[in-house]
């Protein structure tokens, strides 16, 4: 892929046809996107935008790929942490700069996001759900 200067990439994902894409901006915005919004790009492409950038949202510093029932959390600089299910986050086009996932503080900004593993075991394994962790 040939990036313009002041380009960068923020992450990729392997994603099945019938995939979402949850895009996270610096300022707590975000989106799904189905993959079939996204255009193929032929190899040395310049890719596809993924997000409407604004100074309201900020750059985008997150991608996942997430189903209807996926859980993630967000964590901001400041350490504020918020728990979301991706089915409650609007679908928008690629074009389109999101809606308000976390209320940001003056300064404060998304420092990291992740979709929570589902658990195979419904929370049957250990008194509190988290099977046999390794001890540390």
């Amino acid at each position: 892929m040939a990036l313009d200067e002041g380009d960068y990439l923020v992450g990729m994902e392997i994603v099945e046809e019938s995939g979402l894409i949850l895009s996270i901006s610096e300022h707590g915005y975000g989106k799904r996107t189905p993959l079939k919004d996204y255009r193929l790009t032929a190899r040395g492409g310049k890719g596809v935008i993924n997000m409407k950038t604004t100074e309201r949202n900020g750059k985008v510093v997150a991608i996942l790929v997430v189903k209807e029932e996926s859980d993630l959390m967000i964590i901001t600089k400041d350490g504020k942490i918020i728990r979301l299910e991706a089915g409650e986050i609007r679908q928008a086009g690629r074009s389109t700069q999101g809606v308000r996932l976390v209320k940001m503080e003056e300064g404060d900004a998304v420092a990291a996001a992740g979709v929570i593993p589902e658990s195979d075991d419904n929370g049957k394994n250990g008194p509190n759900g988290q099977g046999d962790l390794p001890v540390q």
